[in-house]
């Protein structure tokens, strides 16, 4: 409720609460954008796990992991995920197992048979989006990841696809999270994701050296490129300037 209240949702960093001065917007997509093994999932899963540790229910949409594998993650973050999963608060939304030939059935995921099948993918969401809206005021989605959808469809078609699967997040009032890879896109395909964003947190490495940058999302303390390190649990970033900078 004291989310609500401040029209913000707490990221479960605490230092990145500090930076976007207080949370993320309620109904914000943002897209996580850097290079492989960085941190980008660690930051995604300190959001879900923070989401959950008040109640919040969380969506996975996966194209390029199992459940499995997130859960795994998950449990570094928060030791007493699969708590959280008998209560239905967590779903998965799986477009890749199924390419990839597995048969498992986890009981807290939807199978999508092929990851082109993008509007197999978009009814899934909305369906479980319409049952967490029946009890909770929000939730919480991380797409894992664009670049995997890029890389099985094209550009257009992924356009077309996240214009409608964003746009309804934002009607739900729901924070997403969008995994996208540096290095594996043209930079008209970034602007053209980008302009369906909400904003970003760019990554870069510099001399073996993390640093992370803010661009949009609302009113942030700094958007300069602020240093920081991460483990499997947490990311921890560095001192940023106080200067109140639209």
């Amino acid at each position: 409720m004291l989310e609500v209240k401040q029209e913000k949702v707490h990221t479960g960093s605490p230092r990145l609460d500090d930076l976007l001065l207080g949370g993320i917007p309620f109904g914000s997509n943002v897209s996580l954008y850097g290079p492989a093994y960085v941190g980008k999932e660690v930051i995604a899963n300190a959001f879900m796990a923070e989401g959950l540790k008040k109640g919040i229910p969380c969506m996975f949409v996966i194209t390029d992991k199992t459940p499995g594998d997130i859960r795994e993650e998950m449990t570094f973050v928060l030791p007493s995920y699969d708590v959280y999963e008998e209560k239905g608060l967590v779903k998965y939304i799986d477009a890749y197992s199924r390419s990839m030939g597995s048969t498992d059935q986890d009981k807290y995921t939807v199978y999508i048979q092929d990851p082109t099948d993008h509007e197999a993918t978009l009814k899934a969401v909305d369906e479980v989006a319409k049952e967490f809206k029946k009890n909770h005021e929000y939730y919480r989605l991380c797409f894992r990841s664009i670049s995997t959808l890029i890389a099985y469809l094209d550009p257009t078609t992924t356009f077309k696809f996240l214009q409608p699967f964003a746009g309804r997040r934002k009607r739900d009032k729901a924070v997403s999270m969008y995994i996208l890879e540096k290095g594996m896109h043209g930079e008209q395909e970034i602007q053209m994701l980008g302009s369906v964003m909400d904003g970003s947190v760019e990554i870069k490495v510099e001399q073996l050296k993390s640093f992370l940058c803010v661009k949009g999302i609302g009113d942030v303390q700094s958007r300069a490129w602020i240093r920081y390190t991460y483990s499997k649990s947490s990311v921890n970033i560095g001192s940023f300037s106080l200067d109140h900078i639209r």
